[in-house]
């Protein structure tokens, strides 16, 4: 199966308001999670950005700035949709900041089921029933995204229902989400148990 060309795009435009910082300079495990995400991108796709309109998230990657502001990451998932449309790429993979856990293997998976799916995310037993900020969507998605921000509608969830998304199965564990401090130190142990797994310092 052809992998498409996708455009790496990291979500790290969210307000962190449960979290109390800005999480996506916050470190975990010596790398600043925006960074994290993207090292992760880098090892599947060639052309990888960082998607925000917060000019503090400062990376080695290009910073694509939402196209309207205060309409959470499915602004994001417009600004880099655009942005791939624009570069004649296929489409996007998506990987919010605060998904520390989500390896390359994980990103390989997910954006290889792609095929002729218009959008493709993990299966999650919580709802909404997938993960929607971990997923591949193809340029088509584009309108309908344009379409849903237009009307109000933020929730990401719901373009993947619009369109019929292909939920793939993975392990859950992967999908933890940095909301809290709290989470942070779990998502520290959980990293710090695989580097001892590996053998890594």
């Amino acid at each position: 199966m052809t992998r498409p060309s996708l455009l790496g795009a990291v979500l790290a435009g969210g307000k962190s308001q449960r979290y109390g910082r800005d999480k996506s300079a916050d470190s975990i495990v010596g790398k600043p999670l925006a960074v994290r995400a993207a090292e992760t991108l880098a090892e599947v796709f060639s052309s990888v950005v960082i998607v925000s309109s917060n000019t503090r998230v400062v990376t080695d990657w290009p910073h694509v700035p939402d196209l309207r502001e205060g309409y959470g990451p499915l602004a994001g998932i417009e600004a880099a949709l655009q942005y791939a449309a624009d570069e004649a790429l296929d489409g996007i993979f998506v990987l919010a900041c605060d998904l520390p856990l989500v390896d390359a293997n994980i990103v390989r998976c997910v954006s290889l089921a792609l095929g002729e799916q218009k959008v493709v995310a993990p299966q999650r037993t919580a709802f909404p029933g997938v993960e929607p900020l971990c997923a591949a969507y193809h340029v088509s998605c584009l309108e309908t995204v344009v379409d849903a921000l237009e009307r109000g509608e933020l929730a990401v969830y719901q373009i993947f229902e619009t369109l019929n998304g292909r939920a793939i199965r993975l392990s859950e564990e992967s999908f933890l989400n940095v909301n809290t401090p709290e989470d942070r130190e779990v998502a520290i142990a959980a990293l710090r148990r695989e580097a001892d797994q590996r053998g890594l310092p």
